[in-house]
């Protein structure tokens, strides 16, 4: 297939790609590690809940800073330092499971939560500078491909592993891949235009709010990329909602459902791009379909509920390479960094938000008058940003008609 000669032909590329599979994989090892300390270690449920989210609370509060070091310094230098919190933090790690400390495992997930906040921004970065602008679109479909399959294996992985092996072994291995991987960085190459040193004082993260809010389709992009990360926060929730009363493999089906769909999209999506050239456009046909499979999940049928999935997965396999794609090349390059850690603090803190509002709503209203109302508020913001979008166009056609003719 054409993507796979891409990896394979593009050295860099294919650095770029394995870093992103060994870190996500290296997450969920981590997470289930986690948890499996934390149920030996730690009774209360706050505090379990607590040391869970310490890292990535401190990954939002640095994302400022992080987007600004990425701007100012070369790519291969982000990703080395990336590496070495990587590695401290699992020895962090070790060191816990050695001395039963659980300030040693808030330590390793403080420097995981740090390492996630410069490498995907950093990710996002280099990739519009190792690729042709023609195969952007499919190395971000494949990169989100990495980033799903990681999540359905990743987990399934490290719980097996830890049946026939002690706890250290799983943070082990996550050592050795994270120690090679560091020297492999060393072979990577990126363009000196992307490595220009800029003056660190002259470099402020909040230089990039007037740039967003004067781009009218930029705007609209952080907006709609609310409505998939809704249904994502949520997402483990709701498998468990739908698998109660039902066969255990049920669950599994969903999941691997939803992952497919997104790695079939991810096929596909270069072909509707060129076809249709309306990447907002396609953007808001993504966020209905995301409606009309919430509205589906509202029915009571075992069939449609596993349609809802794959649709949803369908189209969030298109939406998410499609939007990381026209944000590479809308934005200029120098402030890539500043930018995708100011999304990836809004898809963090969203996230946590919504998971704790979504289990209230489940308490309160139930799994399908909560689908009912996802589906119904989906649609009621993409129709809103579709009127939106049309009153701004005419005002841009008659603001540029009368400059015309006062000129």
């Amino acid at each position: 297939m054409n993507f796979f000669k891409t990896i394979l032909q593009n050295k860099n590329l294919s650095i770029v790609l394995g870093s992103q599979l060994v870190f996500q994989l290296g997450i969920w090892f981590g997470t289930i590690g986690n948890l499996q300390f934390l149920q030996k270690h730690v009774e209360s449920h706050v505090f379990q809940a607590f040391f869970l989210v310490i890292g990535g609370i401190i990954g939002v509060i640095i994302g400022p800073y992080a987007g600004r070091y990425i701007d100012v310094t070369p790519k291969v230098k982000v990703l080395r330092l990336v590496g070495v919190m990587r590695i401290v933090s699992v020895i962090a790690m070790l060191i816990a499971i050695y001395t039963g400390s659980i300030y040693w495992m808030m330590i390793y997930s403080i420097g995981i939560g740090c390492s996630a906040s410069f490498f995907n921004p950093t990710i996002q970065t280099i990739l519009p500078s190792i690729v042709d602008k023609e195969d952007l679109i499919t190395v971000n479909a494949i990169n989100i491909n990495i980033i799903t399959l990681s999540r359905i294996f990743g987990a399934v992985l490290a719980g097996l592993l830890l049946t026939i092996a002690p706890l250290y072994v799983l943070f082990s291995i996550a050592l050795i891949a994270y120690l090679t991987l560091y020297f492999i960085n060393f072979l990577l190459v990126v363009p000196e235009a992307l490595q220009q040193n800029v003056k660190k004082t002259k470099t402020k993260f909040k230089d990039i709010f007037p740039i967003i809010l004067r781009d009218h389709s930029i705007k609209i992009v952080l907006v709609v990329s609310i409505i998939p990360l809704i249904f994502i926060s949520g997402f483990n929730l709701f498998v468990i909602e739908v698998g109660k009363g039902q066969p255990g493999f049920i669950m599994g089906i969903l999941y691997f459902v939803e992952g497919a769909s997104i790695l079939v999209a991810g096929l596909f999506i270069k072909k509707v791009i060129k076809r249709y050239k309306k990447h907002v456009f396609i953007l808001l046909v993504a966020c209905c379909l995301m409606g009309i499979a919430q509205l589906l999940l509202s029915l009571t049928s075992i069939y449609i509920t596993v349609l809802a999935f794959g649709l949803f997965g369908l189209a969030y396999g298109m939406f998410n390479p499609l939007l990381y794609t026209y944000s590479q090349q809308k934005l200029p390059s120098d402030i890539h960094g500043r930018f995708f850690s100011f999304k990836t603090m809004i898809d963090r803190t969203i996230m946590q938000l919504c998971l704790v509002i979504i289990g209230f709503l489940l308490d309160q209203i139930g799994y399908k008058s909560l689908m009912m109302l996802l589906g119904l508020c989906t649609f009621t913001l993409v129709f809103s940003i579709f009127i939106n979008s049309i009153i701004y166009s005419k005002r841009s056609r008659n603001k540029n008609e009368n400059e015309f003719y006062n000129g």
